[in-house]
C-alpha cells in the first residue's frame, strides 16, 4: 500500500501540472483496449479508479480492500498510452493491459450494453436477365462487423458484383442487397463427323476413267479436323485437310477402308469402316 501511495502521490503532482482527464465514454465490462482511459488511472484487478477517486480520503477503505483482495499486480497509467507495474515500477506492454476486463469504475459496477444487431437480405440475380437465382439469403451480425462470404457459389454462374451502396458490413438499419451473377459460357466439345463421298454408290465419284474417294472430317464449328485413313490395314493418309485418293482397281478382291478423325481438343470421332470389291 505504501508503494502504491508513493506512486499515486507522484501521479498527483504530475496531474496538477496537467489538465483534468475524463473518460471519453462510460467504461463497461469489456477489454481496456476498447476504451479511452484517463491518465494516471489505477487498475486493481478488474477495478478501475481515477487518480482523484483513489486519492480521496473517504475512498481509502475501498482502495485498501481492493488491494487486499487483488490477485496479481496493480497497474498505473502514465501520461499518454503507457502503463507501469506497481510492484516493479517498470513499463508494462500495452498489449497485456488491453486484454484486461474492467467491471467496476470508481466503485460502481458497470453493465455491458446489449450488442446491436443488423440484418441483411441477399438477392442473387442474373445480371443479363434480372431473373432471381435461388432463394433469398438472410444474414445477421453485430453492427459494424464485416459480413464475410456473402457471395454464394451458384453452379453455372460467376459472381460479378454487389450493390455499389453495400459496404460489406452490418449496419443498424436492415439492408436488402442485390448480388449480380453472369451466366458462364459453356462450350460443349462435340466429336468430329466424317464425310465420305464415292463409296455408297459403287465408287461413282469419278474423274475421267479414274475412281476417287473424298474424305473430310469437321467439328462443331464446321472446321476441318485431323483425319486418318487406312486401306487394308495400311495408313495412307494423316492430314488436317480433306483427302482425296485414287481407288486401286488393279488388285482383285475385297478391300477395307477405315477412317478415324480427331479434333484440336483431342476428342475422337466414331471410326468408320467401308468395304468394296474389285472384280
Amino acid at each position: 500500500m505504501s508503494k502504491l501511495k508513493g506512486i499515486l502521490a507522484y501521479s498527483m503532482i504530475v496531474a496538477m501540472l496537467s489538465s483534468p482527464a475524463t473518460l471519453s465514454r462510460q467504461v463497461m465490462a469489456m477489454e481496456v483496449a476498447k476504451y479511452s482511459v484517463p491518465d494516471f488511472s489505477v487498475m486493481i484487478g478488474n477495478k478501475l479508479y481515477t487518480l482523484e477517486y483513489a486519492n480521496n480520503k473517504k475512498d481509502e477503505s475501498e482502495i485498501t480492500k481492493a488491494i487486499r483482495e487483488n490477485v496479481g499486480d496493480i497497474y498505473i497509467k502514465t501520461a499518454g498510452n503507457g502503463w507501469i507495474a506497481n510492484s516493479t515500477g517498470k513499463v508494462v506492454e500495452v498489449s497485456i493491459i488491453n486484454k484486461l476486463d474492467i467491471k467496476f469504475f470508481n466503485g460502481v459496477a458497470v453493465e455491458t450494453p446489449p450488442v446491436e444487431e443488423g440484418s441483411i437480405i441477399f438477392k442473387s440475380v442474373d445480371v443479363d436477365t434480372n431473373l432471381q437465382l435461388g432463394n433469398l439469403v438472410y444474414r445477421k451480425g453485430d453492427v459494424g462487423a464485416k459480413c464475410e462470404g456473402y457471395a454464394s457459389v451458384i453452379e453455372g454462374y460467376t459472381f460479378v458484383s454487389a450493390d455499389t451502396t453495400f459496404m460489406g458490413k452490418f449496419v443498424s438499419l436492415d439492408q436488402t442487397v442485390t448480388l449480380n451473377y453472369k451466366k458462364q459460357k459453356i462450350e460443349v466439345n462435340v466429336a468430329p463427323t466424317t464425310k465420305v463421298t464415292g463409296l455408297p454408290v459403287n465408287l461413282t465419284f469419278k474423274q475421267g476413267d479414274q475412281n476417287y474417294i473424298l474424305v473430310e472430317a469437321v467439328d462443331e464449328n464446321k472446321e476441318t479436323t485431323n483425319v486418318r485413313v487406312s486401306l487394308d490395314g495400311i495408313e495412307i493418309a494423316n492430314t488436317k485437310k480433306m483427302y482425296i485418293f485414287l481407288v486401286n482397281t488393279q488388285i482383285l478382291g475385297g478391300h477395307i477402308l477405315k477412317i478415324n478423325s480427331i479434333d484440336d481438343k483431342g476428342l475422337a470421332g466414331v471410326e468408320q469402316t467401308f468395304t468394296y470389291a474389285v472384280r
